[in-house]
């Protein structure tokens, strides 16, 4: 009897200390600020460093705009970690988007592909800015 209950002792330990570390990783992943990297050659705006990527193509058929903060009325399957914000939500109005914020309290940049809405930003307003000024210029010339 003795044997049977350390051998499920630490089986549980060790669930344990999986389910924590597991756990971990998706909070420590799901709070880190995305890269966007924008690629002249393909035209796309390539998301990265979250937990979902994402690849945009960037050229005449999108509409890009700046947009006060919407409000989210569910997340679908995404990651919310305070108020950074990144997958698949849904917006008041039962609009299906993909978020990748960095501060969900900051301005928005609206990427409209004439299918999909895209949402973005980064943790402070001048990079999300900035972000926003590379965009129209890759838009202008691709």
């Amino acid at each position: 009897m003795k044997n049977n209950s350390k051998i499920a002792t630490i089986a549980g330990i060790l669930i344990t200390i999986l389910a924590l570390g597991f756990s971990a990783f998706i909070i420590f992943n799901g709070s880190k600020e995305a890269i966007f990297t924008i690629d002249e050659t393909t035209n796309t705006l390539e998301i990265s460093g979250g937990l979902y990527s994402k690849k945009i193509v960037i050229d005449s058929t999108v509409a890009i705009s700046m947009t006060d903060p919407l409000v989210i009325a569910r997340r679908t399957n995404g990651s919310s970690v305070g108020n950074v914000k990144s997958g698949y939500f849904t917006l008041e109005g039962e609009l299906a988007v993909y978020l990748n914020l960095g501060d969900s309290t900051h301005p928005w940049i609206e990427i409209y592909d004439g299918e999909d809405y895209f949402y973005i930003n980064l943790k402070d307003e001048q990079s999300t800015l900035d972000l926003y000024n590379e965009l129209l210029a890759q838009y202008q010339e691709g």
